[in-house]
Parts: structure tokens; sequence; C-alpha cells
């Protein structure tokens, strides 16, 4: 006990010491750098938020107990949370501790208040086919963060040429870092036109980042101006073509798109078991290469079944991206944009997910069921090829009842806060784009009517909101059935 006293005695002078060092050899007097701090706290950390610092003058941060230096290295929480802070002030004068919360918006945070502005573009006549020249500007609150020139062009299918509110892509000569994102040089603007919770893509992008899939995509809510003028609120995210992991290239990486068919594009492409899938990665294009792949997961494929799990599958990632794909009901997932990748070890997985505004119920084509919680939606669809025949094998069951079950417990009391905290965030910039785009309540393929009838915005996500439970408590108790699957 006394050793104990000791040594504490010893460290707490030691602490003294330091602290009067610090005094000493400080620049600044208290009265010269509280403004600064007391404006930094006053507002929300977003991804511009730089912490006071005065040289020669020692000031310590702590957020959430955690030493912060650099404020674009702090892992933001997963949803807009008030944090503690601890901020020590070595002044010329006096030390002084100051401990209070601070409001930290999450990366997607459309609190963040970006708007992107496209000018000198002749808007009226963008084209899917060919960029139009556009200088782009980035505003947080009515500060220029940067302007550029880039190209701007339609984007989507059926998306373009049935909502009057269009998606677009936006394109630089060379990478730009913006928002938080990792640099890239192609975004995309999507409009979520038919999905007037505002939420899905969102969701489905943080649930992957929840469930640490590989390969996951940010996003981004900005309100977009063309030519000065107010055009709505958007989802920003980079191309999902941009499939990569670290610095290492991947063996490859596919598309299923049975656009492929019905349009007849033309591009690069290979089938498995007949379905179409789209070249996004690969060494290179020739017959050799392609046939190589083909065959590859042909024979991956007719290992499944047979019964048997290929030694190149990551079963982890399969479960948790069939997972989220049911999770949602995601309509897509039978034919379009799913990716499947082999990654520079060998390994052959799912990701990034993507193109979730027709899911969550928000589908009139598919039947009464689709609008219940319970039930399979893609295991047992033969059109969900990789996993009809994954899910039939006692290995892949058990990993994804064990992933069901992480699901259960540590994910998804976060991520029901998750996505209430996001709607309300959203309510005022909900109304600026329904404002703009007089369609809230007016169908729009494939809106449900129920949906349509909705009366706020808010009434979408907490639909929503319960639909997820409701689900994620049928897969619970899925899995205390006999047989289970």
């Amino acid at each position: 006990m006394k050793k104990t006293f000791i040594m504490t005695s010893i460290l707490s002078l030691l602490l003294l010491v330091t602290a009067c060092q610090q005094n000493i050899t400080a620049r600044h007097t208290l009265d010269e750098v509280l403004p600064s701090i007391e404006l930094f706290l006053d507002h929300s950390v977003s991804h511009d938020t730089r912490l006071p610092l005065f040289e020669g003058t020692t000031i310590t941060y702590k957020i959430d107990g955690s030493a912060v230096e650099d404020l674009r290295l702090f892992e933001r929480p997963i949803y807009d949370s008030y944090l503690p802070v601890e901020i020590k002030i070595y002044a010329q004068d006096e030390t002084k501790t100051i401990q209070q919360d601070i409001y930290v918006l999450s990366d997607y945070s459309p609190k963040h208040n970006y708007e992107i502005h496209l000018s000198d573009v002749d808007f009226e006549n963008i084209s899917k086919e060919t960029f139009s020249s556009s200088t782009i500007s980035l505003y947080q609150e009515y500060t220029m963060l940067f302007e550029k020139e880039g190209q701007v062009r339609g984007r989507g299918n059926s998306n373009w040429f049935s909502y009057e509110k269009k998606s677009y892509r936006i394109s630089f000569s060379e990478d730009v870092e913006m928002m938080g994102l990792r640099a890239h040089h192609d975004y995309l603007l999507i409009g979520m036109h038919a999905d007037k919770s505002l939420i899905r893509d969102t969701l489905a992008h943080q649930l992957s980042i929840l469930m640490e899939l590989e390969i996951t995509q940010d996003t981004r809510y900005v309100e977009l101006y063309v030519n000065d003028n107010y055009h709505g609120l958007y989802t920003l995210i980079e191309d999902r073509t941009y499939i990569k992991t670290g610095d290492d290239p991947l063996s490859f990486a596919l598309e299923l798109d049975y656009r492929i068919d019905w349009d007849q594009t033309g591009e690069p492409h290979i089938r498995i078991d007949g379905a179409p899938y789209g070249i996004k990665r690969s060494l290179d294009l020739d017959p050799e290469t392609l046939s190589g792949i083909q065959t590859y997961l042909n024979d991956v494929l007719q290992d499944l079944q047979n019964g048997v799990i290929h030694p190149d599958i990551d079963v982890t990632n399969w479960v948790k991206y069939m997972f989220i794909q049911e999770l949602f009901k995601n309509v897509d997932a039978w034919g379009l944009s799913v990716f499947i990748y082999r990654d520079q070890e060998g390994l052959l997985k799912f990701g990034p997910v993507w193109d979730f505004d027709f899911a969550l119920g928000n589908a009139d084509y598919v039947g009464d069921q689709y609008f219940e919680p319970e039930g399979f939606f893609l295991a047992f669809d033969f059109r969900m090829t990789w996993f009809f025949h994954a899910i039939q094998i006692d290995a892949f069951k058990d990993a994804f009842k064990n992933e069901i079950i992480t699901y259960y417990q540590d994910i998804l009391p976060r991520y029901l806060t998750l996505i209430e905290v996001l709607g309300v965030s959203l309510i005022p910039y909900s109304e600026n784009n329904f404002n703009r785009w007089d369609v809230f309540n007016t169908y729009l393929w494939p809106n449900p009517m129920f949906m349509v009838e909705f009366e706020t915005h808010m009434d979408h996500v907490l639909w929503i909101k319960n639909f997820v439970f409701e689900r994620s408590k049928w897969y619970q108790q899925a899995m205390f059935r006999q047989p289970f699957i």
C-alpha cells in the first residue's frame, strides 16, 4: 500500500512538473485561445472541422476517452451522437480543463450540409451516352471547399427513363478527395426519386460496414444545385466499378447483370450457368483469360451443386452478403447489381452491396407476401444461383445461423437507432426535396399504394424501422425451428 502511494505521488509530481514546463514555454494566454475553442465546442464536428491548435502552446483533446490529434483520423460514431470531450489548455497564465459534450456527425449525416453546384452546363440536353462539360463546386454552409472543371452525364436504366428527377455521374480528370471519402475521379449522384424514405441505399451500405464486408462504399447526402437552381437531395457515392481491396489488384470482378441480354449492350461478359456477368475488373480482356474465369466459376458452382464448398469460397463473406440481401428483400438481387470477385489471395467473395432502392418493401410487382417481414426471399430461388445451392449445405447453414446470432445481438440494436436518427436528421432536407419535386403522395413506379398514402417522410422511415425489426426477429426465431431451412 505504501509503495503504491509513493509511486502515485511521484507520478503526480512528474505530471505537475511537466504541466509547469508547458505553461512556462506557452506562447499564448488563456484569453487568446478560449474563443477558438468555444467556437469549436459550439458547432457540430463535420468532416472539415479542425481542432483549434496554437503553435507553441500545448492543448490536448480527448473525445469519448480517446486522445485525438487530427479529426481526420478520428473514428466517427455510426450515427450522429453527443460524445464527451476533454480539453486541457496549458496557457501562459494558467492550466484549464474543459469537459463537456460535443455533437459529432456520422460520416454519412445530412447535417454536414454539403452542396454540389453544377455550373455552365447545358442541363436540359444531358444524355446518358456522352459527357457534358461543367464547373463542379463543393460547398458547405455557404463556404466553397473547391471548384474544379469536370464532366457530367446521366446514369441509370429504368430510373433514367421513368422519373423526372434523374441520377447523374460526375467525373474529374484526376482523383479528388472530398467529404471524407477516399480520393476518386468518378462519383454518382443518386436521385432516390422512387424511394420516398430517402434512406434505403444508405442503410444497405451502412449495414455492410457494420457487418464488415471487405469492400464497402460510403455515401454522402448532398443538395444539388444546377446553374444556381436547387435540384433536390441526392446521395453521392463512388462509382461501383471502383472495386479493390487495399493497393493490391483483384484477379477479377464481375457483375451479374441481365440487362446485358435485355438491352443487347454488347458489354464484355462471360456466362455462369447461363447467366451474363459483365467484366468490371480483370487482368485483361483477351478471350483466353475470360474463358479461364468462366471455366473456374462454373467449376465452383458445380461443386456447390454437388454439395461441396469449394476451398476458394470465403464462407463468412458469402453469408454476410447473403444476409444483407435477404434482410432487405432486395428484388434486384435476382439478376442485377450483384458483384462477385476474386481477391489477391485467391478467395472468392461478394461485394459491394449496390442498388437497394427497390428493397425493404418498395416494389409493388412481387406479390403481397413481399410486404410481410417473414419468410426467406432469395435463398430458395433458383435465380439466386450461388446461394440457392450453398444454403443446402450444412456447413453453410451453420455459418448463416452464426451470422444471424451476431447480427441480432451485436448489430441490430445500434442499427435500429441508426435508422431513426438518420430519418429525423433528414426531415428538413426531405421537405426541401419534396417541395422541389412534388411527388410525395403521388404514385411512382413501383411504390406500393399503401406507402403512397403515408402522410410524412417519417412514416416511411418508421415503417422501414419496424420492418427491419420484425424481419430480424423472424430470422432469430427461425434459427430454433427444426429443421431450420
